[in-house]
């Protein structure tokens, strides 16, 4: 799926969200799935009124809700971040190669230190060795490839919310829509089907089930007793994005840290507190901790330093990098402001040999 996306220029663009617009998306990030009416409800706007901002906003990829893998499923299977150092003439080129692997869940160009980072997730070790060792390092330009392994992911980018709506609003809809079937185990293995249908949610988080039903050729039924299965173990994480440059948080930044193991759980409880931070994961290698903010501005990442120190005396800082250009970011490839152009949904089942039909 390919989004036509309108001005260049950052002054028009951010021109192109209102505060009802913003007020919306932000309902979206605490329901992805909510109905229209519930939404307008919550804002004082007709269901009608919603739908159009909406689809105004979503076809120009400014805002869209898509569905993954929760982060419960993908500490099943093996993360990864993966840097990549390439030939300056190739490294757009290479980028946007990674971009297009389903095993990518994001891909960044920085500003030093490492030409791009990549976050992938494969179902097992061994396919990650055959990614990072096979794929990665044989792609044309390729000159150095550094691979850290997740070993938790602590703080996921679900969680991460614009500031548009008032408490009492952001109350109200966790309790109109607070109907997710009660989590009862955890996420176990995916079926072919089941796959299939985190596949079609990526495109689409809000495709209504008849939707799915006739993409994956099955009943309505059956889609929603399958739907309704992952919800309820977790498997599935429904999100609202955003394009970076409209939010208020144009920046985003990475620090690579080193923390004692013995204090590793009480400093990332408090890293995780912080509201600029989207991602907090340990890592394996000589940092054990990742992390990944977005700020308003270039200096605030000093300011993110200095509370980091103040709050965390036992973490110690060992690189930091700011991103030039998201790439890609959770299944979908973006175009300079950050806006979706394209989906290429997160699969780390891909190397799956296709199962055999019957005759």
């Amino acid at each position: 799926m390919e989004i036509t996306t309108g001005s260049t220029d950052v002054k028009d663009f951010a021109a192109e969200l209102d505060e009802m617009d913003l007020a919306i998306t932000h309902a979206l990030q605490i329901a992805p799935r909510a109905s229209w009416t519930t939404v307008g409800d919550i804002l004082g706007l007709s269901a009608v009124t919603v739908t159009r901002r909406w689809n105004r906003i979503s076809q120009r990829g400014t805002a869209w809700v898509t569905a993954t893998g929760s982060p419960a499923l993908w500490r099943s299977l093996c993360n990864a971040f993966i840097d990549v150092d390439c030939d300056p003439a190739e490294r757009g080129r290479v980028a946007l190669a990674l971009a297009r692997d389903p095993r990518t869940k994001s891909v960044m160009e920085l500003a030093s230190g490492r030409d791009i980072h990549v976050n992938a997730i494969t179902r097992d070790l061994p396919s990650l060795s055959r990614f990072v060792l096979d794929h990665v390092s044989g792609l044309p330009g390729v000159v150095r490839v550094n691979t850290q392994v997740t070993t938790r992911i602590l703080t996921a980018g679900n969680d991460w919310r614009l500031d548009a709506l008032t408490r009492a609003q952001q109350s109200r809809l966790q309790t109109l829509t607070d109907d997710t079937p009660p989590r009862t185990t955890v996420p176990g293995p995916l079926d072919t089907q089941d796959r299939e249908l985190l596949l079609a949610l990526a495109v689409d988080g809000r495709l209504p089930v008849t939707d799915l039903a006739e993409h994956l050729g099955s009943s309505h039924t059956a889609v929603r007793r399958r739907l309704t299965r992952l919800e309820r173990t977790g498997a599935v994480a429904f999100r609202s994005e955003v394009a970076q440059h409209i939010t208020g948080w144009p920046v985003t930044s990475l620090l690579w840290a080193r923390v004692p193991v013995s204090r590793r759980q009480q400093v990332c409880e408090r890293l995780g507190r912080m509201p600029d931070v989207r991602l907090l994961t340990a890592t394996s290698g000589e940092t054990n901790v990742l992390l990944s903010a977005w700020l308003h501005s270039v200096d605030s990442v000093l300011d993110l330093e200095d509370r980091i120190s103040r709050e965390c005396p036992e973490l110690e800082i060992a690189d930091h990098g700011i991103v030039l250009r998201t790439v890609k970011r959770q299944g979908w490839i973006l175009d300079n402001l950050g806006r979706r152009t394209e989906c290429v949904p997160i699969d780390p089942w891909c190397d799956l040999p296709e199962e055999p039909t019957s005759s």
